[in-house]
């Protein structure tokens, strides 16, 4: 997965993170079956093991947040530290201290990092993390029940065996909810990209058609917003002016929006707003206080300040039931209408109006 990954996010830290833990289990494999001595294999276990779980929070750290703080690094030194205590008190030879201190440090790994990817979940809302997180927690509940089975194991819900077995069993797991969090973030990005506008920063038509409902029931409505005279601006000033224009139109009408409401660009100069739960006199004043908010904008741009005006077609549903696309024909005939009749103005469709356009 990091040789595919883009952008690395922890991947290259976990694997090392997998490679040390690998290594300390095999030296304890090798150590149970008689082949190396204890202060051996106990020492490798125990520096390997303390080292695999500091790159797992690093890695686990640089995943959730998509940052890497040079701090976060500093976690190895702990391991280096027990490297040394261990060859000063020689703790690891002793069965019950070397695993209490390791599956310890596990414990204290593992359960800052399911913090971490909770933690982090508020800002990116994919369903992976709480599987991710619960896998992780469980792990350090596990290596918890470790510690507590070789301190104190006439209390002990299992024996260390036991849950360090299981314990193997949820890396496994951790490992799955990794992979699939990385697969549901770069999805999550193509399909942000795909619904993008990429100049303004807001939703696409694409976007913007998927947040409408196909039948429009009593309460919605819909502004159609065309800059007026904006090929002048093109001609006048620029290319460059023209998408400065368009920039700071989408920011400042992006500001005004409620939540639930869904503003896009439909393509050129054109953009559109659905409200929902609106009735067709709140409809027209919002439609206003966009114009206002579009008049009151000066862009400056090379040196020059661009002023400009919006024409708005507002369409909105009272009673009977419409059509996404008689609501689309609606709101023109209303953004017609408003052009005719001078620009810079936002007009409410009625039945008078159709006939008109």
């Amino acid at each position: 997965m990091r040789i595919q990954s883009r952008n690395g996010e922890g991947l290259g830290a976990l694997a090392a993170s997998y490679f040390a833990l690998a290594l300390a289990s095999t030296l304890a494999g090798l150590g149970e079956q008689h082949l190396l001595s204890v202060p051996v294999w106990g020492f490798g276990s125990i520096v390997l093991g303390m080292t695999g779980y500091a790159l797992f929070w690093i890695g686990i750290r640089r995943l959730s947040s998509g940052k890497l703080r040079r701090m976060d690094w500093a976690s190895l030194a702990i391991p280096a530290v027990a490297a040394v205590v261990a060859l000063a008190t020689q703790f690891h030879v002793t069965s019950y201290m070397r695993g209490s201190i390791g599956n310890g440090f596990a414990f204290a790994s593992l359960t800052v990092s399911a913090a971490c990817i909770l933690r982090d979940g508020e800002r990116e809302r994919l369903p992976a993390r709480i599987l991710l997180a619960a896998s992780i927690g469980l792990g350090g509940l596990l290596a918890l029940m470790v510690v507590v089975g070789l301190l104190v194991p006439d209390v002990a819900p299992m024996t260390p065996i036991w849950a360090f077995f299981l314990r193997i069993m949820t890396q496994f797991a951790v490992a799955l909810f990794v992979i699939i969090l990385v697969t549901e973030r770069t999805e999550a990005e193509l399909r942000r990209v795909a619904e993008t506008d990429m100049l303004t920063g807001i939703g696409n038509r694409r976007w913007f058609m998927s947040r409408m409902p196909r039948t429009m029931l009593a309460g919605n409505a819909l502004l159609l917003i065309d800059l007026d005279f904006f090929k002048q601006v093109n001609d006048r000033f620029g290319h460059d002016a023209g998408d400065a224009v368009l920039v700071s139109f989408a920011d400042a009408i992006s500001r005004t929006m409620r939540p639930g409401d869904s503003f896009g660009r439909l393509g050129g100069e054109e953009f559109g707003v659905y409200l929902p739960k609106t009735t067709a006199n709140e409809a027209l004043m919002t439609a206003e206080n966009l114009r206002k908010a579009a008049h009151d904008l000066v862009v400056a741009c090379g040196g020059e300040r661009i002023s400009f005006t919006v024409s708005i077609g507002v369409a909105a549903v009272e009673e009977s039931q419409t059509s996404l696309a008689d609501l689309f024909k609606m709101a023109d005939a209303a953004l017609y209408a408003a052009k005719d009749s001078g620009r810079d103005r936002a007009v409410l469709f009625e039945p008078g109006i159709r006939a008109a356009a």
